[in-house]
């Protein structure tokens, strides 16, 4: 979602801006459906992929970073992660403080959790390239940092801060297929058969009562010295179904564009692609915050139709915002985490 390259590749900023229209997509349905969107179709199939393909993408761009020294990257990344982090958990203080009103209590808890919580995918990217960055150093080896990075974090609970052990094998598969991009190049479409028909399979026992909100990565029980194995089972298919997906829309994603690359509006979809940051970040206040606070909600029929309304609206509108916020400095730097 945040990484940035100097030559871009035209599918995958397409590919960044189908990932940021399944977020809101899926937090249209989240919003405008109570508390009913667990079982919700459109719900189920977005929450299956759409954290892990931003996830992917971040690790697919992770190679640039190795360039630089830890210092480097730690101060490259607090910039681009952490300031709008930070920024998003003081407006969201000030505004209950000075209105004495809290239009999503689940979202704006002022406390240590609450503030990991305010736009925790940022925190959790910073996490991973951290992690990441580590092992390769210590290691020498990416299977191997990425085996024993993966296995350590999910072993102890305070890694699920941020959903850190569920992103960090996302993200390394985002780094391996950049690595190895072309053996993929050579062998995309069998790769691509494979992806399809291991996700399909996986989807068909999916639910959104298997995501982390509902079965939280909790496989060691430290106080009683116990293995959980149905939360690990849950977590291994979670993840197995995570990386089905991304990779299948990976894969998928320079072949549609092929087919769109004359479209009108092409452009402004990879435009989109390029904002995924302040898309993300402005949702969480305009569709999460906001139309929770509002609190109409529709049955689950009536959400099929509604929901994509008002994902193209919110997209469009954050969009546009963010061409705004990019001409001011200071809310260049605050919001958007760019210099």
């Amino acid at each position: 979602m945040t990484s940035q390259t100097k030559v871009r590749i035209p599918y995958l900023d397409f590919l960044k801006c189908f990932a940021i229209a399944s977020v809101l997509l899926g937090h249209s349905v989240e919003q405008i459906t109570g508390n009913d969107f667990w079982d919700n179709p459109i719900w189920s199939f977005i929450y299956s992929y759409h954290m892990p393909l931003f996830m992917f993408l971040c690790g697919y761009f992770f190679s640039s970073s190795l360039k630089r020294s830890f210092s480097e990257l730690v101060r490259k990344k607090f910039v681009q992660l952490w300031i709008p982090s930070l920024t998003a958990f003081a407006l969201m203080f000030f505004f209950v403080w000075l209105t004495n009103y809290n239009p999503c209590p689940e979202l704006m808890d002022f406390s240590w959790f609450g503030f990991f919580n305010a736009v925790w995918f940022l925190k959790s990217v910073f996490f991973c390239y951290l992690i990441g960055y580590i092992s390769l150093k210590l290691f020498h080896n990416t299977w191997i940092a990425a085996f024993i990075s993966s296995f350590f974090v999910l072993l102890f609970p305070i890694f699920n801060t941020d959903n850190i052990d569920y992103m960090l094998p996302m993200f390394w598969l985002g780094y391996l297929c950049k690595i190895n991009q072309s053996a993929i190049d050579k062998n995309r479409k069998e790769l691509l058969i494979c992806s399809t028909l291991l996700f399909a399979l996986l989807l068909i026992k999916w639910s959104g009562r298997l995501t982390v909100y509902m079965v939280p990565i909790h496989i060691v029980d430290w106080v009683n010295m116990t293995f959980e194995w149905h939360n690990f089972g849950v977590t291994i298919y979670r993840m197995i179904i995570g990386m089905a997906g991304s990779m299948f829309f990976f894969l998928l994603s320079p072949i549609v564009y092929e087919k769109i690359a004359n479209w009108k509006i092409t452009p402004i979809l990879n435009n989109i692609g390029k904002c995924t940051l302040g898309i993300y970040w402005l949702q969480t206040f305009l569709l999460e915050c906001t139309w929770h606070g509002i609190g109409l909600y529709v049955n689950t029929t009536a959400s099929l139709v509604i929901a994509p309304i008002i994902m193209v609206f919110e997209l469009t509108l954050c969009y546009q915002l963010v061409l705004l916020l990019k001409r001011n400095k200071v809310t260049k730097l605050m919001i958007l985490g760019e210099r």
